[in-house]
């Protein structure tokens, strides 16, 4: 079983979930690339609980939160959880790559993001807050 915290970050922009089918379709491929590349050799995806954080670091062109979720989602199933619904939370965020940042605990997958010049998502998959405990 993985290791959790797990991140990866895939460049360029989003494919919303209203737009068309092809570039949904091109973007859930990227993103199921990227995860494949950095999920752990011959570890099957996850059968458990966890909370998805998506983070689309974006160069003068944000977009709503929501719409670049489900597309997202979809492209880990089979690679990360073997089905989305094991996404039990999710933090979702728009953010503008060239503002000013405080970061502790930089992963190497966030760096590797912010060093890219361009725009990206960071993907990170945690185990879920404490189903007790209301937020």
């Amino acid at each position: 079983m993985p290791d959790l915290p797990w991140d990866v970050v895939v460049l360029g922009v989003p494919a919303s979930v209203q737009g068309s089918a092809s570039r949904r379709k091109r973007w859930k491929t990227e993103v199921a690339t990227a995860a494949q590349a950095a999920w752990p050799a011959n570890e099957p995806p996850l059968t458990r609980r966890v909370l998805a954080s998506i983070t689309y670091f974006h160069v003068d062109a944000p977009l709503d939160t929501d719409n670049m979720l489900k597309p997202i989602q979809d492209a880990l199933i089979g690679i990360v959880y073997d089905d989305d619904n094991r996404i039990t939370d999710i933090r979702a965020g728009v953010r503008d790559v060239k503002s000013p940042f405080r970061v502790f605990g930089l992963s190497q997958a966030l760096a590797d993001g912010f060093t890219s010049g361009g725009p990206f998502v960071h993907i990170k998959i945690e185990n879920p807050p404490d189903e007790q405990e209301l937020p």
